[in-house]
């Protein structure tokens, strides 16, 4: 049962990062309109990286607290992986967005925002799910 609610715990902390990760990216996106997918790729990381700071403090300090060390080594070590599993967060949406939303967009069957969207949840859908595993198996353990 505990396993249960630490994955649900899991999924509202990642409500909110979605929240959060999605507000950046319309935000960047609506100040600065772009169909360059190197400039939506940056957009992507900017609002991820917002998202894993809200990700850590609140998994760190609920979803995980029990498996969390504060001091030492551990702590150290743990801090690393968290970073670690970030910046493999990072790159798995970078990727995906950068190759999905052009490919979704040169359909022409949607507007350009639409498919951007589209691709960034799929992006982060993948991305969280590999961050879940990577916490759950390797950084808080």
């Amino acid at each position: 049962m505990r396993r249960i609610w630490q994955f649900f715990q899991f999924v509202f902390v990642g409500l909110g990062n979605s929240i959060i990760d999605l507000g950046v990216f319309n935000g960047l996106y609506l100040l600065w309109p772009t169909r360059n997918v190197k400039q939506l790729v940056f957009y992507n990381t900017i609002a991820v990286g917002a998202a894993i700071l809200n990700s850590y403090i609140w998994n760190s300090r609920w979803t995980f607290r029990q498996k969390r060390r504060t001091r030492g080594p551990g702590a150290t070590r743990q801090r690393l992986l968290f970073l670690m599993q970030s910046l493999i967060n990072i790159v798995v949406n970078d990727l995906i967005l950068g190759l999905i939303a052009p490919w979704i967009a040169a359909t022409h069957a949607i507007p350009h925002v639409l498919a951007n969207n589209i691709a960034k949840l799929m992006a982060m859908f993948l991305a969280s799910l590999t961050s879940f595993l990577m916490m759950k198996l390797v950084v808080f353990i």
